[in-house]
This record gives structure tokens, sequence and C-alpha cells, in this order.
């Protein structure tokens, strides 16, 4: 009997911890640690999304270019300027390159970054419905930073392995940075 109190008194205790937060912001439970990793890449949390844009850009083109002032739209990527009209580099949209290809929870649109010269400066997450837990996973192995400083053609022949832990979720973003890349 005193076994049954004991797990049911924990069972009380435990279930406002388990529960997904409802407009707090204590950066110490569960939830919100799964979300740290998530929040260093893509600055948002849940309730807090990123905003989409910036002066008129794309929020995540002027974090990959932080000196962006212009951009134009072109057919196989968005061309990037700089204030004095100078090419900073060029933003590549995983749609409709990656449809299909899908993670645990759906597909993991990337925008991949390129400098001047066409060398990936870096990789993007998109929204995605991915579970934080695994994206975080696949954020501190640093997986979206393993095509960094390579030409396209090259960083298409590069062989990248998953994430432990994080199999779906990084299978699906490297198939999706692969079938963007084939698009340059």
């Amino acid at each position: 009997m005193k076994k049954i109190i004991f797990i049911a008194l924990m069972a009380l205790i435990s279930v406002p911890a388990m529960a997904q937060h409802n407009g707090h912001n204590c950066g110490n439970c569960p939830h919100h640690k799964q979300h740290q990793a998530q929040k260093a890449q893509s600055k948002q949390c849940c309730d807090q999304q990123k905003p989409k844009t910036i002066n008129g850009m794309a929020a995540e083109i002027v974090e990959a270019f932080p000196a962006a002032k212009s951009v134009k739209k072109e057919k196989k990527w968005t061309v990037v300027y700089d204030a004095k009209s100078k090419v900073l580099g060029y933003a590549v949209y995983s749609k409709p390159a990656s449809d299909g290809i899908k993670g645990f929870n759906g597909e993991t649109p990337v925008m991949i970054a390129l400098d001047a010269n066409k060398k990936i400066v870096s990789v993007t997450l998109l929204d995605n419905n991915e579970t934080p837990g695994y994206v975080s996973r696949v954020i501190e192995a640093g997986l979206l930073k393993s095509w960094n400083d390579m030409k396209a053609d090259k960083a298409l022949k590069k062989k990248v392995d998953t994430v432990t832990g994080a199999t779906f979720s990084s299978k699906s973003i490297i198939e999706t940075v692969q079938a963007t890349l084939k698009t340059l």
C-alpha cells in the first residue's frame, strides 16, 4: 500500500513538470532545455517565432549576410547585395528540389548561403515539424556546418554521416542539401 501511495505521489509531482509550457519562460524545464540548441541556430522557440523578414528581406538571408541591403530573386537563387549594390552572395532554397524528402515528422527545408565565389557560407534549417530534441542533436553535432567553405560540386560529392539519435532528421537534411546542390 505504501508503494502505491508513493507512486501516486510521484506521478502527481511529475505531471506538471512534464507538461509542455503554457506561456512561461523559465528556461529550466525539459521543454526549454530541448530548445536551447535550436534557439541558438534559429533564434526561435514555440511562442516566440523569429521575424520572417528584416528590412524587407528574409530573416535567414540577413542572418547569413549581415551586410545585406537588398536582394533580387532569380530563377535558381536569390542574389544578395550590399549597400553599394555589390554582390555579397546567393541564397538557394531547397523547395521545390526537396519536395517529398521527409524526416521523422515531415520535410526539412533549408536555405544554402553561397558567397560571391559560390562557396557555401552556411546551411540554415528553415521552419519544420521535426522534434526539437532531434533538431538540437543535429545542430550540436555540427551537421549544418558540414558543407561550409565548399563549392557546390565538391559539397555534393561529400559523404556526410547521419547524427546518432537523430537519424531520420539528419538523413532528411542531408538529402535535402544534396537535392538543392544538384540544382546549381
